[in-house]
């Protein structure tokens, strides 16, 4: 007989971290899957380093009671944190279709328009709610512009609370229908929330929280 002791081989430690990396990407995909409600899943490679706190509880709080101070929001995809039992509370409707995303560079759900923003649209019977936020940082001259263009054309201002600063909220007409909007410059983030079919600007601010709620990240 040998002498000669029998050894165990080792396993190599560069395929069992592989491995390891291939069922963590399996189980995150899984949970995008499970908990992104929204149409388009965003790429997490796509993703700022400032993610938004944990996805939020439904609500309909006014704009009026929501605290805005210190309110800092992300560029980044959030429509997967829109749930659409939020969002029908905001509108005033029961139920309501599950959140539609889009990106910069893509085209606007419904419309032949190339996206600058990432946004996120809602609708429950004949009321869509929107809301984007623009995909580039924003310099205060630019967003004084944007407000005050804003308000040109068949459009009334809302004396509401706004949202960032400069800001503008808005009701305007097209023929025998209307949308309210808020628009405004958070840090150097354009941020805007919608609602068509309605000039009812608190109504549509209970919206803008569910949004705000979504982007946040301070």
């Amino acid at each position: 007989m040998s002498s000669r002791r029998r050894t165990t081989p080792r396993p190599r430690r560069g395929r069992v971290t592989v491995a390891l990396l291939g069922a963590v990407a399996v189980v995150v995909t899984a949970l995008a899957i499970v908990l992104g409600r929204a149409v388009l899943v965003a790429d997490p490679l796509e993703e700022t380093a400032e993610a938004p706190s944990p996805a939020p509880v439904a609500s309909a709080t006014p704009l009026a009671d929501y605290d805005r101070e210190d309110l800092a929001v992300v560029r980044a995809p959030f429509c997967g944190r829109i749930a659409a039992e939020s969002a029908a509370l905001a509108i005033g409707t029961e139920t309501a279709d599950d959140p539609v995303a889009w990106r910069p560079g893509a085209r606007v759900p419904g419309t032949d328009s190339v996206a600058n923003e990432w946004g996120c649209s809602v609708t429950a019977g004949d009321t869509t709610a929107s809301a984007w936020v623009f995909g580039t940082p924003v310099g205060r001259d630019s967003a004084r512009r944007w407000a005050r263009e804003a308000g040109r054309g068949d459009c009334t201002p809302k004396d509401v609370p706004e949202i960032g600063s400069p800001a503008v909220v808005v009701t305007c007409t097209d023929g025998r229908d209307k949308h309210t909007t808020y628009q405004g410059l958070v840090g150097d983030t354009w941020l805007a929330c919608r609602m068509t079919g309605t000039g009812d600007a608190e109504r549509v601010g209970r919206w803008c929280v569910v949004v705000l709620e979504a982007v946040r990240t301070g």
